[in-house]
């Protein structure tokens, strides 16, 4: 038997015994618990970060800007949409914009010009199968 089937055939036998499955559901229940807020947070992170791109992309767009990614002000990156060579807005927001020492100097070819909008694909629609006569 190769050693994939024996782990197999062990975690089929201990899913069996009652002793196991009693102490294996509190500690499932722990890890949970644990694990939970961490997925939370990971993925609060990961959804605010798509929303601040997309918020300095549309605003870049608007204004015939430009927008960097990742740029530094007090220790946090941040989205900063530009317009003529100056700040005009941060994602996450930052009081008093212009006057960060952070962003004196910014060498403007570190920023992007927005992509094109994009209008949703549609897929087409199903047809319904054709009635038999």
């Amino acid at each position: 038997m190769s050693t994939v089937g024996t782990i197999a055939a062990a975690a089929r036998a201990a899913a069996r015994n009652k002793a196991v499955r009693r102490i294996a559901g509190p500690a499932a229940l722990a890890a949970a618990r644990h694990a939970a807020p961490l997925a939370q947070q990971r993925y609060g992170g990961w959804r605010d970060r798509r929303v601040y791109r997309d918020r300095a992309l549309k605003l870049a767009r608007q204004m015939g800007g430009r927008y960097s990614e990742d740029t530094i002000i007090g220790g946090e990156p941040h989205f900063v949409v530009w317009k003529d060579g100056a700040p005009v807005q941060a994602f996450p927001h930052v009081d008093d914009l212009a006057a960060r020492p952070e962003l004196k100097g910014f060498d403007i070819r570190l920023a992007h010009e927005p992509p094109a909008h994009r209008t949703p694909r549609r897929l087409p629609r199903r047809r319904p199968p054709a009635a038999e006569e």
